[in-house]
């Protein structure tokens, strides 16, 4: 009798073994694949891909007032479309991608907006003041 009850329990523990190997098994190829998703998010927000891109883009895409464009140039009024443009040039490769960090996506899309709203507002401007000229009367 002690024999049989040896060979249940041996039995029992020997069925458990290659339970237990193919659900580590599982775990290592569910674990390993959940690396690689980190892995690829971490590479695409670097990058500029991914949310970060997308926060970018969303920003981009939301229109900004003419004062907090203002701001985001720092510049104090309308000072023509060449100011602005190098304002702009110098903000957005501040805040582009170098050798020691990733830059930032969302701001580069804050100061592209804050141009094209600007550009804008200066184009407006430029289109309802009529020419000094033409205001003679006689």
């Amino acid at each position: 009798a002690p024999r049989a009850t040896r060979l249940v329990g041996g039995g029992g523990a020997m069925a458990i073994g290659p339970f237990a190997r193919i659900i580590a098994q599982v775990a290592m190829a569910a674990g390993g694949a959940v690396g690689r998703a980190a892995m690829e998010a971490y590479r695409e927000a670097a990058a500029g891909r991914g949310a970060a891109g997308a926060a970018a883009s969303r920003i981009a895409r939301r229109r900004m007032s003419v004062d907090e464009a203002k701001k985001v140039m720092d510049v104090e009024a309308l000072e023509g479309e060449a100011h602005i443009q190098e304002r702009f040039d110098v903000l957005h490769a501040l805040n582009g991608p170098t050798d020691a960090s990733s830059g930032s996506p969302y701001l580069q899309g804050k100061i592209s907006a804050a141009r094209s709203v600007l550009l804008d507002e200066l184009a407006r401007a430029n289109s309802k003041s009529p020419p000094k000229a033409d205001d003679k009367t006689e």
